[in-house]
């Protein structure tokens, strides 16, 4: 495989470096090492070469104890470095030795094709032979959009959403029925069922998809295979509804109860039965690489994928929310992409001596790494109340026969009572303080620990640089992350709740820091302001936005030495329309008017 893992033996040399750190990295999430399988808040790995570059020496040891999908490790295989990535989530898990290892595609192309021949392509024309009214087509179908249907609160009359907006823009909360011309609030209203009332098919003689009314043949043909036996296994872990998710996703109004109740039943057959012959796959690298392209299928096939009229029809990232209009796809036709996209990622598999190795476990405890054997440490833990990664992964990680225990995850977890797991902030900075503990054990003397953040609370902010405090590390500089598109976090936007745009990375040394401790955030960031928009030129520019303003604010003050207390976005957003003058989303000094 290569240069043996440093973790395993005995501190090796030291192959840490101090170059400098840059300043801003933005990313980019086109590449196929990025797109081959979904995960929430995932640094494309271009994105992190930069700082492994300018802390580790060629054939250096790279660490993220918590390596979510395993972008880290990709990284350190980029620029020929070794890794050790750990991760509490035994799906996280899966994907990090996924993303890691080379798979031949030639191989893994002619695996799927046989199993096309053999059982596939029946089986899918049996499931998505699909009809359509107007235009008179028959064909294969890609997805079928359903429905949720209400009953009029006026006239006691079926009230189909599809039928009274227009798709093309986003969902009205107020509808009309075209019995009565009552217009009610469907959002006070309970669904009393979906119907498919689109589908999007390939034509039997070829040419574009095109899609229309499902035929009555159609839909009797959804009901039969519906009502086909279950012949092979599917995932019936019980979800608790005191999950964070589960209560921010309104999940008891959608009669969730356990992880195969996220599937409706055309899908669940196809996915049972596609996991079930994956399994049975001889060669195990391709078979390992199939259930790679499995779980990203199954994520694509739950009820959460939304329609969306301007296409990228995909379920939210990072909720479990379950849409009024859900499109569910071919489950063999998706399975179908996800497999040439690793085809495309397994083409560009960097090559090299260096090698990567993936552990199941909490970054609480790392023991399986020797003392000061890491020359760097790279990693991006939870944020506070974000993100749940436990509740969000669980409907396709449950594919893998186990599941994140959520007790043990570094969350603020405010859904649960303390004695049924619930986590405050103080329990939050704990088991961080304990993680970075184990980061500054592992890494050399000379090292670095840096730590991708965000947060809009400036308590969790404070819990953060205690938990690193406690842990002996000290601050060194501090990177603006720009990670391109707000992805999950638009989610929360949409509730009313500011999330900022820009993470940080900051960067830590176990050598004591000389910078002094200051006090005043406030005062200190506004300097930072000051100076950063009488740099810049004239005119709007996203760096003039609150998200970025508020990324270098908490960098700056953070830099100097000072806890951003009493510093969340909102009070930021107060400290600049005080001090500043804002045209539309953009904010000038007074000079600059």
């Amino acid at each position: 495989m290569g240069t043996p893992n440093r973790s395993r033996m005995s501190p090796s040399p030291n192959l840490a470096r101090r170059d400098p750190l840059p300043e801003y990295v933005g990313a980019t999430k086109g590449s196929a090492s990025y797109n081959a399988h979904t995960y929430p808040t995932k640094v494309p790995p271009a994105a992190i070469v930069p700082f492994i570059e300018a802390s580790t020496l060629p054939g250096g040891l790279v660490a993220d104890p918590f390596s979510g999908s395993g972008m880290t490790g990709v990284a350190a295989l980029l620029c020929g470095r070794n890794a050790v990535l750990s991760d509490l989530s035994p799906g996280a898990v899966h994907l990090s030795r996924n993303h890691t290892r080379h798979v031949n595609a030639d191989r893994m192309h002619e695996v799927v094709a046989t199993m096309g021949r053999v059982w596939m392509d029946r089986l899918e024309r049996e499931m998505y032979t699909s009809s359509l009214i107007d235009p008179d087509v028959t064909g294969i179908a890609r997805h079928t959009i359903w429905s949720e249907s209400y009953l009029c609160p006026s006239c006691g009359v079926p009230v189909v959403l599809w039928d009274v907006i227009d798709a093309e823009f986003a969902l009205p909360k107020v509808i009309r029925c075209d019995g009565c011309g009552f217009r009610f609030d469907r959002t006070t209203v309970r669904s009393t069922s979906s119907t498919p009332v689109d589908v999007v098919v390939k034509p039997d003689g070829g040419g574009k998809l095109v899609s229309g009314r499902p035929t009555v043949a159609t839909l009797d043909s959804i009901t039969r295979v519906g009502a086909a036996r279950l012949r092979h296994w599917v995932p019936n872990d019980f979800i608790d509804p005191s999950r964070e998710m589960y209560i921010r996703s309104a999940l008891h109004l959608r009669g969730i109860k356990t992880v195969a109740d996220f599937f409706a039943r055309r899908p669940k057959l196809a996915l049972a039965r596609l996991n079930h012959e994956i399994g049975k796959v001889d060669d195990r690298d391709v078979r390992e690489a199939l259930h790679f392209a499995f779980t990203n299928t199954a994520w694509h096939a739950s009820k959460m994928r939304r329609y969306n009229a301007r296409g990228g029809q995909r379920p939210l990232t990072g909720t479990l929310f379950i849409p009024q209009l859900i499109s569910e796809p071919n489950v063999f036709e998706v399975f179908r992409n996800q497999v040439r996209q690793l085809g495309r990622f397994y083409d560009q598999f960097p090559s090299g001596a260096t090698e990567v190795d993936v552990h199941c476990g909490s970054a609480t405890n790392l023991s399986w790494i020797a003392d000061q054997s890491v020359d760097y440490v790279f990693t991006d833990p939870p944020f506070g109340n974000n993100i749940h990664y436990a509740d969000c992964n669980i409907v396709w990680e449950a594919w893998l026969g186990e599941v994140t225990n959520n007790d043990a995850e570094i969350v603020v977890n405010k859904s649960r009572r303390l004695e049924n797991g619930g986590k405050t902030v103080a329990d939050y900075q704990r088991l961080l303080a304990e993680a970075f503990r184990e980061a500054r054990r592992v890494v050399v003397p000379n090292g670095r620990v840096s730590i991708v953040f965000h947060n809009s609370d400036d308590a969790v902010w404070s819990a953060l640089l205690d938990a690193v405090e406690t842990a002996g590390l000290h601050q060194a500089e501090v990177s603006i992350l720009d990670k391109g598109q707000r992805s999950q976090k638009g989610y929360k936007v949409r509730q009313g709740e500011l999330v900022p745009f820009y993470d940080l990375v900051m960067t830590f040394t176990p050598d004591k820091s000389m910078v002094p401790r200051l006090n005043g955030a406030g005062h200190l960031a506004l300097d930072v302001v000051n100076d950063h928009l009488g740099r810049i030129a004239a005119g709007p520019a996203p760096e003039r936005g609150l998200d970025y303003l508020y990324s270098i604010a908490v960098g700056g003050v953070i830099r100097s030495g000072a806890r951003p207390v009493g510093l969340s976005l909102r009070a930021f957003e107060t400290l600049c329309e005080t001090n500043l003058h804002k045209v539309g989303q953009h904010y000038y000094l007074a000079v600059e008017r």
